[in-house]
């Protein structure tokens, strides 16, 4: 099986829920499927999850205010995927709102 997560921040480098969540339940999945990971930084492998990197310059949440959902969309278009999970909420729509 092939199984996309998409979100921003990669454990153990950010340490929240939704981070080790994705992290622990993925590394697992690895030992006998394709698990990918769309998050800001670069595509690199860590430990059996490959991590693919929307673009390794928006280091930061504040600096990409919406263009994550942007740069995300050509990469998944180009993909076929059997499960894909999103803890991602709709940066675009708040930028408007603050």
């Amino acid at each position: 099986m092939k199984i996309a997560y998409i979100y921003d921040a990669v454990y153990p480098w950010v340490k929240g829920g939704a981070e080790k969540r994705i992290y622990e339940i993925g590394r697992r999945l690895a030992d006998k499927h394709e698990v990918y990971w769309y998050d800001i930084n670069e595509t690199v492998n860590h430990d059996g999850i490959i991590l693919h990197g929307v673009n390794a310059t928006l280091r930061q949440w504040k600096e990409y205010k919406g263009c994550f959902a942007g740069k995300l969309l050509p990469k998944l278009i180009k993909e076929e995927f059997d499960v894909t999970d999103c803890q991602e909420f709709p940066i675009l729509v708040l930028k408007f709102i603050i």
